[in-house]
């Protein structure tokens, strides 16, 4: 098996926008977990994967679920397609397009290399990709590059812990990162392992998961990483990039290839990948926010459109949603720092014990600096999201402030109306008497013929019935009114209280009486 290209090829990093203030539309909802199937469960075959390992551990572990995935071949590709990086005598070796041969001969060979003494320490990585098929038919919708024989071959030669199987196959992580030892009889460590997902920060692109394992044999000093991702994934291509360019190139690079003596060094540096994977989102997110934040404080010195602030109201909540996906994200990143110290911890005797003390302590550093790095992130994330809330509250003061001051025109309004109103009434006010005047000499009670003036003798019987029916209606719209306005003082949520003073004066008279 040659290797087949001397220069690796490093795919250009894309940004979520070439101009930072402009963000792209999310992306329709093609919910993956949709189209998930059902793992079949079967009896269990105990002299099969994962039942012949010694990492298995049946309190957490499901044999059944773990063989049911591997019994459908769906999830795996006809023929295999990965790339394999080799760290072996000092001399690192990466292989591209490797396929099902390719993979057996490597196998071989480091078998071979397994039983020669005395054993050398080596670093295998295996890098696969995750495509997504036409047909449904896979547990999680993808489907990984390697072939199922293939599959097997790794997971039952690298003892590979089973809790690892669905990422192997993209089902997002929403747990905990997995840290687990194997001890011998005399209580020595005998293995490590340490795997974990790491967090997907652009979440205006639908990304596949970037998930890690990694495992160290301890009796024959072997390390292995699986790097599972999907296809064409810059980060893991610029990972690739780095490692054939410090490790590939026949060149003494003492400092870089100690690097290799802690397992936890790819590890480390996928991490640092992972997390500067955030900085374009995060400058997409503060451009964006600072750009509201502009518009709103435009806005309050001197109001325009209202459909403006609808807008801006859309757009803060837009980054109040990347925000809040951002810190879950940055919370699982912290998280994935603590577990990896907490497991890097278990080697430092082993190193300690080979002289490794410069090795250990500069990748404990290192991690270190990427769990302050993220927690950093999130201060800032947060300090977004406040400054966020700060600018909604003062668009919605402005809308409040505006719906105060169109009351306030409506109010002008209907005072207006109501001078009009009062206009019109004192115009029928100084009518009317004249009105009623002209009624009453126009009545039969009067008469004016012949000259002479003569007022009829029933002419009381008109003052008789108008005077008890002007009082009758009078006494009937006060008692209607009256009790109008004890109905409406019943509904409202308070009666109208006495001044604090009475209240207080009530109070010290019954502490007189006690």
């Amino acid at each position: 098996m040659t290797q087949k290209s001397t220069n690796l090829q490093l795919t250009q990093l894309s940004v979520t926008s070439s101009n930072p203030q402009t963000v792209q539309a999310r992306p329709p909802p093609t919910r993956l977990a949709r189209n998930y199937v059902a793992v079949e469960r079967r009896d269990l075959d105990f002299s099969q994967y994962p039942n012949n390992i010694d990492s298995l551990v049946p309190k957490i572990h499901d044999v059944q679920y773990s063989q049911g995935i591997l019994r459908n071949e769906k999830n795996f590709s006809f023929g295999t397609t990965c790339e394999i990086f080799q760290f072996a005598y000092g001399q690192g070796t990466l292989l591209q397009g490797v396929d099902d041969k390719g993979v057996q001969e490597f196998l071989f060979e480091a078998t071979k290399r397994a039983r020669t003494l005395p054993v050398e320490p080596e670093t295998h990585v295996i890098f696969c990709s995750l495509v997504k098929p036409g047909t449904i038919g896979p547990n999680f919708r993808l489907q990984s590059s390697l072939s199922l024989h293939t599959t097997k071959s790794l997971l039952d030669y690298y003892h590979v812990s089973p809790q690892f199987l669905p990422f192997l196959l993209g089902e997002p992580n929403y747990g905990a990162p997995g840290s687990f030892s194997t001890y011998d009889a005399n209580g020595y460590i005998k293995s490590i392992e340490f795997f974990c997902q790491h967090p997907r920060w652009n979440i205006h692109e639908n990304q596949q998961p970037w998930s890690v394992y990694m495992s160290y044999d301890l009796p024959t000093k072997r390390v292995f990483y699986f790097v599972v991702t999907g296809v064409d994934c810059p980060k893991n291509a610029l990972v690739k990039d780095r490692l054939f360019q410090s490790f590939c190139r026949g060149e003494d690079n003492n400092a870089a290839k100690r690097s290799f003596a802690d397992p936890f060094f790819i590890h480390t540096l996928i991490s640092h990948e992972s997390l500067n994977d955030l900085k374009p989102v995060m400058t997409v997110l503060r451009t964006h926010l600072y750009d509201q934040l502009d518009e709103v404080d435009a806005y309050a010195k001197q109001p325009s459109d209202r459909r403006k602030l609808e807008k801006l109201t859309t757009e803060l909540h837009m980054v109040s949603q990347d925000a809040d996906s951002l810190l879950a994200s940055s919370d699982m990143a912290i998280m994935v720092s603590d577990r990896m110290l907490e497991s890097h911890q278990l080697i430092q005797q082993l190193l300690f014990a080979q002289f490794k003390y410069d090795e250990y302590h500069k990748t404990a550093d290192a991690l270190a600096y990427l769990r302050h790095s993220a927690q950093t992130h999130k201060r800032w994330l947060t300090s977004y999201k406040n400054r966020k809330d700060i600018a909604m509250n003062l668009v919605f003061n402005l809308v409040t402030q505006q719906d105060a001051y169109t009351n306030i025109l409506i109010a002008q309004e209907a005072k207006r109306d109501g001078s009009s109103m009062k206009i019109i009434a004192a115009l029928t006010t100084f009518f009317l008497p004249a009105t009623f005047v002209a009624t009453i000499f126009g009545m039969a009670f009067f008469d004016y013929q012949d000259g002479v003036f003569s007022v009829a003798p029933n002419t009381w019987i008109y003052a008789a019935a108008t005077a008890p029916l002007m009082l009758v209606t009078i006494l009937v719209w006060y008692m209607w009114d009256k009790i109008s306005e004890g109905r409406h003082m019943k509904k409202l949520p308070f009666m109208r209280r006495g001044s604090v003073t009475n209240d207080i004066e009530a109070l010290k008279g019954k502490m007189l009486q006690l």
